[in-house]
């Protein structure tokens, strides 16, 4: 099996992306491509293994996208958009008692001005 080596404008085609993008993700590493000269020369069949890992990458994290647990804890993470807890006086009072600041507590107002 002889090996091919593409020039820039092959392994964009190969690809299907804009040459211009081939070239930024191969300078940094991306993509895997080397300069010989001042010319970026590309091996095929590293390409399409390129391909082929960019593939099974997004099949992995299609399946994992639904899950709410942390990676890394196992714990429940909040929805996407952040928390919905919005602290009461009381709460707020504690808080300050326990950090020994003066009890006066104004809650933040939600409106930005």
């Amino acid at each position: 099996m002889t090996t091919r080596v593409l020039d820039a404008r092959e392994a964009a085609q190969l690809l299907h992306i804009h040459p211009q993008t081939l070239m930024t993700r191969a300078r940094t590493g991306v993509i895997p491509g080397c300069r010989v000269g001042r010319a970026w020369v590309f091996v095929e069949s590293l390409l399409v293994e390129y391909l082929v890992a960019q593939s099974l990458s997004r099949v992995s994290v299609a399946g994992t996208q639904e899950r709410t647990e942390c990676r890394s804890t196992e714990e429940k993470t909040h929805p996407i958009g952040g928390s919905s807890f919005r602290p009461s006086v009381a709460n707020l009072a504690r808080y300050r008692s326990a950090l020994g600041l003066p009890k006066s507590v104004k809650l933040p107002s939600s409106m930005t001005g």
